[in-house]
């Protein structure tokens, strides 16, 4: 709960940063005098002033922010100011001041996705075990072995590819996809299925639309062999090798990977059979006892992932491409959940994202930053929306603004900032509520 709860601060304190941030640097170039840059509300606990007058506020609430600029219609401007003023500036400036915002976390998302694909990402083929009988792909014959490369034109690099893309058809009458047939042999060719799923659904808290759609994916194979030792592990100090075959421990023939992990984990004192150089030898692991009780060996074994690291151009074409094709599905998912196809049960609050914080962190750097991306792309898409006391209902009163050549009165906006917080009360107390449900 407490690594959680610092988690899910750390994350929205970043982002929320970012996404003022974009307010403010925009702001600034437009020459709108920024009074105020606070991280989090209520009480200061620091403060700084700058030169340029604007005050930068540590706040003792975590969960969210804002930049306050200096504005004619709640404060009285002398002659010199009102040229700083938020409100005197010309509506195409306004706009981008507003939309800075949401830009911002798009900017991070690309910037997170460009440094996971610099650092190397682990993949293997996304191919098909098998198909489900009784399912909407059980329609059209797909080979087992078959590896899926597109559905709906979105290319498939990996089985979160393949729920994320499915996830964002579901209400649509069909969905074609392709896959290769015989792949990795002098023969294989490409095939297009198009498959109907008007009868398609799914409870996405509680099934996957993968196997729900009749995909049962062929795991990553794992050997036991070893390909990599980590410097001054156990594995190390019990004198094994890179290229060792784990033929057994404690006298139980290798069944799998996940088992032999388990066992380490119980760290306890293992007697290894491994074969090195065609001639079997006995050796002793004592695992090294984490914080948490459990043991680790620091051995990986060898598989048919390859680690796949992107150059500084690449990279960031790979990380542009992720995050436009993730902002596509997250538009996809909120329209889904507007027009009904995805029920209001499935909105997540701080809870779940505190969790999920937690959960992904656990797993490693790359993992959070997955997830970190991922939020920072929400939250941008979820800001733009039209609702009053968001950005995007921002942009909709100057989109009004331009239209009639005059702003909407304050007693107008008044009434729209009024509905806006009421249904903003009313979607973050669903959200909480499907939180504690989840409980």
């Amino acid at each position: 709960m407490l690594w959680s709860l610092l988690l899910f601060i750390i994350t929205i304190s970043i982002l929320v940063t970012v996404h003022e941030f974009g307010h403010f640097l925009v702001a600034r170039l437009c020459g709108v005098q920024v009074e105020c840059f606070s991280i989090g509300f209520g009480k200061k606990l620091w403060s700084h002033k700058f030169s340029s007058g604007t005050e930068l506020v540590i706040a003792m609430i975590p969960l969210g922010g804002y930049v306050r600029m200096l504005d004619g219609r709640a404060t009285t401007l002398s002659i010199d100011d009102e040229k700083f003023a938020f409100n005197n500036k010309k509506i195409w400036q306004r706009a981008l001041i507003i939309f800075a915002g949401p830009f911002a976390n798009f900017l991070l998302a690309v910037i997170i996705y460009w440094i996971i694909f610099l650092l190397g990402v682990m993949t293997y083929p996304v191919q098909i075990k098998e198909t489900l009988p009784g399912t909407p792909v059980a329609t059209v014959k797909v080979p087992a072995g078959a590896e899926l490369k597109t559905i709906n034109n979105i290319n498939i690099e990996s089985w979160n590819d393949v729920n994320l893309a499915l996830i964002s058809v579901m209400g649509q009458n069909s969905v074609t996809f392709s896959y290769i047939e015989n792949a990795g042999s002098n023969d294989q060719k490409e095939v297009k299925k198009t498959v109907d799923i008007s009868n398609w659904h799914f409870d996405i808290e509680k099934q996957s639309a993968i196997t729900t759609f009749g995909f049962v994916p062929k795991t990553l194979e794992i050997y036991p062999i070893i390909s990599k030792i980590v410097s001054g592990s156990a594995a190390e100090s019990a004198g094994l090798q890179i290229g060792d075959k784990i033929i057994s421990y404690n006298n139980h023939p290798y069944i799998d990977w996940n088992d032999f992990s388990a066992t380490i984990k119980k760290a306890e004192a293992m007697t290894l059979k491994v074969k090195r150089n065609n001639q079997e030898i006995y050796l002793t692991l004592v695992p090294i006892v984490q914080a948490n009780g459990e043991g680790i060996a620091g051995i990986y074994p060898t598989s048919n992932a390859i680690v796949k690291q992107y150059g500084f151009l690449e990279g960031f074409g790979k990380g542009l491409g992720q995050t436009v094709l993730t902002t596509q599905l997250t538009v996809r998912s909120l329209y889904q959940l507007v027009t009904g196809v995805i029920g209001l049960k499935h909105l997540s609050g701080p809870i779940t994202i505190a969790k999920s914080a937690g959960q992904t962190a656990s797993y490693g750097f790359t993992p959070y930053l997955y997830f970190l991306a991922f939020i920072s792309i929400s939250l941008g898409v979820i800001n733009l929306v039209p609702l009053p006391m968001l950005d995007g209902g921002h942009l909709i009163f100057l989109f009004c603004e331009k239209v009639k050549g005059r702003a909407l009165s304050d007693k107008t906006q008044e009434r729209f900032y009024r509905i806006g917080f009421v249904l903003l009360m009313v979607i973050m107390g669903i959200a909480l509520f499907n939180d504690v449900l989840r409980l």
